[in-house]
């Protein structure tokens, strides 16, 4: 893209407090397969004094719209092996404004870009709850193939869900 309207920035510990409020909202919650917990803001605090130091085997990022340089989201390079040069792409934009219009999707691609070229690995993977159509036609849109489906390894509002492994290899990014 030509211009980016959303850039990666190293997170802060100041934006726990907005990342609090995010993870606690019923919205993101659904698609998150994650801890099914309220988070209170000592466990946010204390896991962001455990990534902020953190480069391999976990990076992360804010998503930071650049014309107000407010964080809208985070992504993440997760379970980075430098010997099988892989790692698991995760992402949310929180403030639900910010949705629906392919700010999300640059920040994919720029993460994508950073784990090829920046730490020159070979596959990114992630993995999202079959009922998140919007996250899976993103992740289409990025070049990352359905490879897999995990069956019923998700309980949520009382049903069980599968979650469906997507990836893109370094080859298949460069042809983009």
């Amino acid at each position: 893209m030509e211009q980016w309207r959303v850039r990666l920035r190293a997170l802060t510990k100041s934006d726990s407090t907005v990342s609090w409020n995010w993870r606690n909202a019923d919205a993101l919650r659904d698609f998150y397969a994650g801890h099914p917990f309220y988070i209170n803001e000592e466990k946010e605090q204390a896991w962001f004094d455990k990534i902020l130091t953190s480069d391999i085997p976990l990076s992360s990022f804010g998503i930071e719209q650049k014309e107000s340089n407010i964080l809208i989201g985070m992504s993440f390079l997760k379970d980075i092996n430098l010997i099988h040069r892989t790692a698991e792409l995760a992402i949310f934009i929180g403030d639900e404004k910010y949705t629906g219009k392919g700010l999300a999707k640059e920040a994919t691609l720029q993460t994508v870009a950073f784990a090829f070229d920046n730490l020159n690995l070979h596959r990114v993977y992630l993995v999202v709850q079959e009922d998140n159509i919007r996250a899976i036609e993103l992740y289409l849109k990025c070049g990352f193939i359905k490879e897999g489906v995990l069956r019923e390894s998700v309980f949520k509002n009382g049903k069980y869900l599968n979650k469906i492994i997507m990836s893109i290899l370094k080859t298949e990014y460069l042809k983009q």
